[in-house]
């Protein structure tokens, strides 16, 4: 029987060892426990994006998911509300799969409305945005306000064909008919993954997802 000392047992000393593997999961869960950071939870006075409004332009079909989804994830963690917006208030599907609801069709949208504006990409755009006027208009008032306009991958010749890229470093995709839309808008096109000016916020494509989010977290908040 082991002596106990108080209310502290003490181990008899014939006790086998525990085994090798034994130890091993000990120090993993106790490493484990030591690094496991303490959650804040959110609340509104930490969201710095509480009370902004951010759209989200998607294309109806072929939407680069990840350019959607990240940024989107980002700005909502700060508060921020998103209202997404297609050719239609419709469902949308993207390239890997993932469905978004389009809230409101692009001429329903109001620059008055938003705090920014971002273009998502996906093989669609050129087919969906490259021409649309309405999409123009949108980009050039909300540009005209000094608010947030971002573009990633193929979207960034919707803000080309808007005319607020001329005589600016512009970065895109790498497809030769969108860095053709770029240069005939009068921008120099450089293969950066990411370009800030001001208030617009261009990025090169999907692995740019993250960084292109938090570009837009960081101008919402400034």
């Amino acid at each position: 029987m082991p002596r106990e000392v108080g209310d502290r047992p003490i181990a008899d000393s014939k006790r086998p060892p525990r085994s090798a593997s034994a130890i091993a999961r000990s120090l993993k869960k106790k490493r484990c426990t030591a690094s496991r950071p303490s959650r804040v939870r959110p609340t509104l006075t930490n969201m710095k994006l509480n009370g902004k409004k951010v759209l989200i332009v998607i294309p109806p079909t072929q939407f680069r998911d990840e350019e959607f989804f990240e940024p989107r994830k980002i700005l909502q963690d700060e508060g921020a509300t998103i209202v997404v917006a297609s050719i239609a208030a419709r469902a949308c599907r993207g390239m890997k799969g993932g469905t978004a609801q389009a809230d409101i069709s692009i001429a329903d949208a109001k620059a008055d409305d938003y705090a920014g504006l971002v273009l998502c990409g996906g093989s669609s755009v050129p087919e969906f945005f490259w021409n649309d006027k309405k999409l123009q208009e949108l980009v050039t008032s909300m540009a005209t306000a000094g608010k947030i306009i971002a573009a990633i991958c193929l979207s960034t010749v919707v803000l080309a064909k808007a005319k607020l890229l001329a005589g600016r470093e512009a970065t895109v995709y790498f497809l030769p008919e969108a860095i053709q839309e770029l240069k005939d808008a009068g921008a120099k096109y450089v293969k950066k993954t990411l370009l800030i000016h001001n208030n617009i916020i261009l990025a090169e494509g999907p692995p740019d997802s993250q960084r292109f989010g938090q570009a837009i977290r960081a101008a919402l908040a400034g």
